[in-house]
């Protein structure tokens, strides 16, 4: 956590150089954040080789409040344009959403309400672009740990704040080690029920083999190339979500070497939660005397 007088470039830039500090120079990290250019430019300047992306979830508030209420087809049709495996996938998503917006009431005679999308790399909100896998075991959704903020404590002095959020993260952790304690088998609860619908997707795929380790699939609508060494299917699935899909499902039928759950990433297997959560802990909030003090400091006067 960092506390800043004001959210700026430069305030952004200092959380990441402490963040790098904390992490050491060789982590790899991923950021997804909101659409704040002053944490692109943070990013950029400290993380120059990582991976950054924006929450679906501020595109998504956005394109509603440009078409001027909730809409549900818009709605639905960013969301499947957004979760798009594939490239195809995704531009046939997205054209159906900008036909959509395009459509009265929400289009003006000089452009669409969601004209500004344009200007957002889609390698930024899209998984179909993303160019590694967007969460996994260890995210944990700060923002809604910080609801606890409420506007009963917004009175409160800052450090009372801090706490409050740190005690949040804190009981998620140990909810999640208390989880990760009951878990027995081989894949999460959560992942088994992913895997068992691509299994059941599977029975309607045909599978041939073309050579060695690649086989085509015929799943009804589309033909998809499978290859078990690389882990990939030219759905997008299995090598964006770690998950195999039901088109890899089809072709492990006509091999008898792998199960599917070693077809599954390893960070959804039951033995990386307790070491995710159990054997970790979310740091406390040091004493105020502990609290690193700048040269430079701003007084802020009260209202």
């Amino acid at each position: 956590m960092g506390m800043s007088h004001l959210e700026c470039e430069e305030s952004w830039r200092w959380f990441m150089m402490k963040l790098k500090e904390c992490l050491g120079e060789d982590t790899e990290v991923g950021f997804i954040s909101n659409l704040c250019v002053k944490i692109d430019f943070a990013v950029q300047s400290v993380y120059p080789d990582s991976y950054h992306g924006y929450c679906p979830k501020d595109i998504a508030r956005k394109i509603l409040d440009s078409v001027g209420h909730n809409d549900t087809e818009v709605e639905t049709l960013f969301w499947k344009s957004c979760s798009a495996y594939s490239v195809h996938d995704f531009y046939l998503c997205l054209e159906r959403l900008q036909s959509a917006c395009r459509k009265p009431p929400f289009c003006t005679l000089l452009r669409s309400p969601i004209f500004w999308l344009d200007d957002i790399a889609i390698s930024k909100w899209t998984r179909a672009f993303f160019p590694k896998v967007r969460y996994n075991v260890k995210s944990i959704d700060v923002p809604e740990m910080s609801q606890i903020i409420s506007t009963s404590t917004r009175e409160f002095p800052i450090t009372t704040i801090i706490e409050l959020i740190n005690t949040s993260i804190k009981s998620k952790y140990a909810e999640w080690a208390e989880v990760a304690g009951r878990l027995s088998g081989g894949l999460t609860p959560y992942v088994e029920n992913k895997v068992q619908k691509c299994v059941n997707k599977s029975y309607n795929c045909v599978a041939r083999r073309l050579y060695g380790d690649t086989f085509e699939v015929d799943d009804n609508f589309a033909t998809n190339k499978v290859q078990f060494e690389r882990r990939v299917c030219s759905c997008g699935k299995w090598q964006k979500s770690g998950i195999p899909c039901g088109h890899a499902i089809a072709s492990l039928r006509t091999r008898t070497s792998e199960a599917i759950h070693e077809m599954v990433d390893y960070k959804f297997n039951v033995v990386v939660y307790p070491v995710a959560f159990g054997s970790e802990s979310v740091n406390s909030i040091p004493s105020h005397v502990h609290c690193e003090i700048p040269n430079e400091r701003v007084v802020l006067l009260p209202p």
